[in-house]
């Protein structure tokens, strides 16, 4: 039971990360809708569904930095709830799966975001999630200065 709890709280990350990707577009949707549009209301009669969360609006004025922070806190909490019981010594692909989640979950900020400061904060964090595991799965196959590589290419990327 506690495992399918976890893959559920997968899922929320990852549409709160889809919903976060979403955010930054400023296209329609393939059908053609706009993003401001509501979706059709969906025909469960009867059935008491809760009213989705007011971040989850993508109209036009309030894609700001504020609502992608608090999309991106619903995420992230959901992904750290999961790891939480995913852990790497046990689940290494679901963990491995979260932690990419969680990047991109920080990846999703970088549009909101003008301070280069920040934004090297940020692909930092991203290079952090990351560096812990590799160099526990791969203590004597990991060099030190691949790691430095990819945060070489972060810095450069934020330039």
């Amino acid at each position: 039971q506690v495992e399918a709890a976890a893959q559920l709280d997968v899922s929320f990350a990852t549409l709160y990360s889809s919903l976060l990707s979403a955010l930054a577009r400023a296209d329609p949707l393939p059908d053609g809708r706009s993003l401001a549009e509501p979706p059709s209301p969906l025909p469960f009669v009867g059935l008491p569904l809760p009213q989705p969360h007011p971040a989850a609006s993508l109209a036009a004025e309030q894609r700001t930095a504020a609502s992608a922070k608090e999309v991106y806190r619903l995420g992230a909490a959901h992904a750290a709830r999961a790891k939480g019981f995913l852990v790497l010594d046990g689940f290494v692909t679901d963990h491995c799966a979260i932690l990419n989640l969680e990047t991109s979950l920080l990846a999703g900020l970088l549009p909101f975001e003008d301070h280069p400061g920040r934004k090297m904060a940020i692909h930092k964090r991203r290079a952090d999630l990351l560096a812990v595991p590799l160099a526990q799965l791969n203590e004597s196959r990991r060099s030190p200065l691949k790691l430095a590589r990819q945060r070489r290419g972060c810095r450069e990327r934020c330039a």
